[in-house]
């Protein structure tokens, strides 16, 4: 499959939402409850991914069109929001990977790696020195997918407030 990433616009929002949804419940059934699952609303994904579009630099999402131009995959890269979180105990030097969901017919077609790629390659442009990624403590499949990119977990399982499961922070030097 040939794939062409670029930055997102506003108009990818709703297709980003559900894109979001449908990587949810395809990989969080059994580590998240169903009924959250069940009640995830690809319109409020979207309006929240719109502010991720609009925001400035460093924030960046970019998608991962098919030959269609149908957009199947999304990252969302930025500044940390908590650097103790993000494992800084001086000063701001991490980048996260927020977010990196496909449409679950594409998983293992490329998309992901090249959406992580281009991620990645943001944050170290953007000047930081480190980046870090929060997985399910559950989900071996991303663990797996983030190890083989020389990403490793960094820390014991935490569930934060608000959060559906234990999550593990993983971290990257850049």
């Amino acid at each position: 499959m040939y794939w062409t990433l670029r930055r997102a616009v506003d108009a990818d929002a709703d297709r980003i939402g559900e894109i979001t949804v449908a990587g949810w419940r395809h990989a969080y059934r059994g580590i998240v409850a169903d009924d959250r699952l069940d009640a995830l609303d690809p319109a409020e994904v979207a309006e929240r991914r719109r502010e991720a579009i609009a925001a400035p630099e460093p924030m960046a999402v970019f998608v991962a069109d098919d030959e269609q131009g149908r957009v199947r995959g999304y990252c969302t890269v930025g500044p940390s929001t908590d650097p103790d979180l993000a494992g800084d105990t001086t000063a701001a030097t991490s980048g996260v990977l927020y977010t990196l969901y496909l449409d679950p017919e594409v998983i293992g077609t490329g998309a992901g790696g090249l959406l992580h790629d281009a991620g990645v390659a943001h944050l170290a442009a953007a000047g930081f020195a480190r980046a870090t990624l929060w997985v399910y403590t559950a989900n071996t499949s991303a663990q797996a997918f983030y190890a083989h990119r020389g990403w490793y977990a960094d820390g014991e399982p935490y569930q934060g407030p608000g959060w559906s499961a234990p999550a593990t922070r993983w971290a990257k030097d850049l």
